[in-house]
């Protein structure tokens, strides 16, 4: 709301509000990233094969599945998209068995498939950051020229 050019307390106190949920929903996007890249990280520096059996279907939406597998005689549970890359275990259910990548220095990092990088999508890693930085700016100080507009006015 704008009263006479200036912004009232309300229209502050709605513009922190809508920047922190934004700024909650990026942080769980980059945690989320962030995780992915450091699993995949050591996946492909000391991957190691072994095997795993699916103990439960998820409905993520992601083809995923949750799964057990033994590493020097420890059990680990984990979750994973079905290896879509190869045929033989593209469409494992309940109770079969799939190849499991583990890292042999973190053995709890664990996939179905084998990561092809390290780091995937940067481009918009880099603009979840930025929309980040100004949601949090948004916080701290609604007036600034970097803050989000949320009303839509000048």
């Amino acid at each position: 709301m704008l009263t006479s050019g200036v912004y009232t307390d309300m229209t502050f106190l709605s513009a922190r509000f809508f920047a922190a949920v934004v700024a909650v929903f990026l942080g769980w996007l980059l945690f989320g990233w962030t995780t992915d890249t450091w699993r995949s990280y050591w996946l492909r520096k000391d991957g190691q094969q072994g095997i795993a059996v699916v103990t439960k279907e998820l409905w993520t939406g992601h083809d995923s599945v949750a799964y057990r597998y033994t590493v020097n005689e420890k059990e680990y549970a984990g979750q994973s998209m079905r290896n879509w890359r190869e045929q033989k275990y593209s469409r494992v259910g309940l109770g079969e068995r799939s190849v499991v990548y583990f890292s042999a220095s973190h053995p709890w990092l664990s996939l179905l498939f084998k990561p092809d990088t390290a780091v995937e999508g940067l481009p918009v890693l880099l603009l979840v950051v930025v929309l980040e930085a100004l949601a949090l700016l948004t916080i701290i100080n609604p007036k600034s020229r970097w803050a989000l507009n949320f009303s839509g006015t000048k």
